[in-house]
């Protein structure tokens, strides 16, 4: 039988790009399932390795440590919790495309802006000027 590798905090670390308190926050907030929270010096297998890059990836999907935590919980669940674990990403899906339309609002507004200004300055328009073309600039 071979022996599994174990990991300390720093080789984790090293495996998955991120840094001992990031790790450490993972652990404390339960969020790899093989791994106690609190513990000072935890231990990780390839597993504990795999989870920790579904939980870093999570994060940036925006999911909150106690969506995290309650995605794992399903997981550990088994295959029965699919259903479940899909409707949690279709969410985050939903939440973060509303945010994306929300951000391509404010860029769309700041470029419109930006061309407002390339125009006064090519048309060399003082100040007063300026002030009557603010009034048709609103977009928000």
């Amino acid at each position: 039988m071979l022996e599994q590798k174990i990991y300390s905090l720093e080789e984790a670390g090293q495996k998955t790009n991120l840094s001992a308190k990031i790790l450490h926050s993972f652990c404390d907030h339960n969020l790899i399932p093989g791994v106690k929270p609190g513990t000072k010096a935890p231990r990780f297998d390839e597993y504990d390795i795999q989870w920790i890059k579904i939980v870093d990836s999570l994060k940036h999907c925006r999911m909150t440590n106690d969506e995290i935590y309650k995605y794992a919980q399903l997981f550990a669940k088994g295959s029965t919790t699919i259903p479940e674990r899909k409707a949690m990403l279709k969410e985050k899906t939903q939440e973060l495309e509303a945010e994306m339309y929300e951000l391509q609002a404010s860029l769309d507004y700041i470029n419109y802006r930006q061309q407002y200004y390339d125009r006064i300055l090519e048309q060399d328009i003082d100040g007063a000027a300026e002030v009557l073309l603010e009034s048709d600039m609103c977009m928000f």
